[in-house]
């Protein structure tokens, strides 16, 4: 189980192993005043980051999928917050306070679907936690094997592999509890039970490891 920054850097780092052979970031280029949490993952995994879809013209992207963690160079300091996270299409963004170790995450996320627009509102407690859901949220989008699973089943009984939990009750920009992912043995395959049950592999062909009578959707 991820239970802080470090594991979810050591995950990811097994995870998008293939993408490049060293994803860390010179410290000198992290701005000074970012939270901590969100100073390691750039320090880490900062080169992945920086990849954004449509490079030689392959649209997968580590952290930047469904939704995007921004590259240092989209960063936005506004009001005394560092802009860090949107939507794809910018629809929404995220916020958080800088000089905070773990500062909660705003978004204006809820205009999308809500009738009357508020702005940017608290959406979760803790950067680490959301951040946490959101480069797990990107992991499995960006990746190049990924089915959407049409099934009653629990998340972790879907495949023929053994899943253990990996990530449970992520909050996210609607501001519940709803994000769950599940890893295999070998982290080579990510499940994420939000909004359906999806199955994602950077590197291996994942049809063949769901389990029998799941009708099966290849996003790509």
């Amino acid at each position: 189980m991820i239970a802080s920054i470090a594991d979810l850097v050591a995950f990811l780092k097994v995870f998008h192993r293939h993408w490049l052979e060293d994803p860390s970031l010179n410290a000198a280029l992290i701005p000074a005043d970012l939270p901590p949490g969100m100073a390691t993952i750039y320090r880490e995994l900062g080169a992945l980051v920086e990849i954004e879809p449509g490079r030689n013209n392959d649209w997968h992207a580590p952290f930047a999928a469904q939704d995007a963690l921004l590259p240092l160079s989209r960063l936005k300091w506004i009001d005394a917050m560092v802009e860090f996270a949107c939507e794809n299409q910018d629809n929404w963004f995220a916020r958080c306070p800088i000089g905070q170790a773990d500062p909660p995450v705003y978004s204006d996320a809820a205009d999308v679907w809500e009738p009357v627009p508020r702005g940017f509102v608290a959406v979760c407690d803790s950067l680490n936690h959301f951040l946490t859901t959101l480069c797990l949220q990107e992991a499995v989008m960006g990746s190049r094997y990924l089915l959407a699973l049409h099934t009653d089943l629990a998340a972790n009984q879907v495949l023929t592999v053994p899943l253990e939990p990996l990530w449970l009750n992520g909050y996210y920009v609607d501001g519940e509890p709803r994000h769950h992912f599940f890893a295999s043995r070998d982290r080579d395959v990510l499940v994420m039970d939000h909004a359906g049950t999806w199955v994602a592999s950077p590197i291996r062909e994942v049809t063949g490891l769901v389990a029998h009578g799941i009708r099966v959707q290849a996003i790509h």
